[in-house]
């Protein structure tokens, strides 16, 4: 497919078919240092949106792929950091779906679901799949790891309040990691939360790659 920054793949997605890639993001930037993060602990751990990247850079190499022969099923905004740190995440997704006629997704720790302009961006994609890892502020600090502007209540209202207005697909995504969240008084918490949400699908996982953290346990 030739070299790009910004674009990578199509790779195999287990939910969503054949995914091409969009990393809006530098390596590592996140607001979240989760302890089963594959890509080890963040470098850079910080709540403020950035144009890390040039926008047009990015739409021209979308640009020069989409004139070749190359098939996908979806487009996926995520990268190897949070995509939502990406300020101009809105008009990113605004600009995509103007150039392919593929649903356009992003792949979120959901932790700015709280920022109304966040929220606002990503209305305009077509699926948002953000992740819940935690049913309570103590488990939230202890697997998640956030910045310390990050709320866990409001990051679950502002979700909820997402849910409640988002047209497109909400999949959400759990993390079961052995000894932190796994429990069955967990689970019944877990479920309390998910009542409050309108979502469409529900995706439970479990580490399967190496954590960011020697002593972690994956089950």
């Amino acid at each position: 497919m030739g070299i790009y920054k910004y674009i990578y793949g199509p790779v195999p997605s287990r939910r969503m078919g054949i995914s091409l890639g969009i990393s809006p993001i530098p390596k590592k930037y996140c607001n979240y240092s989760c302890v089963y993060c594959q890509l080890g602990r963040t470098k850079n751990l910080t709540n403020k949106r950035n144009e890390f990247f040039d926008l047009k850079e990015i739409l021209k190499e979308f640009q020069d792929i989409s004139k070749k022969d190359i098939y996908y099923d979806v487009v996926t905004i995520v990268g190897e950091g949070e995509p939502t740190l990406y300020s101009e995440l809105g008009r990113l997704i605004k600009k995509i779906k103007t150039m392919t006629d593929k649903p356009v997704a992003v792949i979120t720790n959901g932790a700015l679901m709280y920022d109304e302009k966040t929220r606002k961006d990503l209305m305009k994609a077509d699926i948002v799949l953000p992740s819940i890892d935690a049913c309570n502020e103590n488990m939230f600090t202890r697997i998640n790891r956030p910045s310390r502007s990050i709320n866990y209540n409001n990051m679950l209202e502002g979700l909820i309040e997402f849910s409640n207005h988002y047209k497109g697909q909400l999949w959400i995504e759990i993390m079961l990691v052995k000894g932190y969240n796994d429990s069955v008084d967990n689970l019944i918490e877990f479920k309390k939360i998910l009542t409050r949400i309108n979502y469409d699908k529900l995706y439970i996982n479990t580490p399967v790659r190496p954590p960011a953290e020697s002593y972690f346990q994956r089950s």
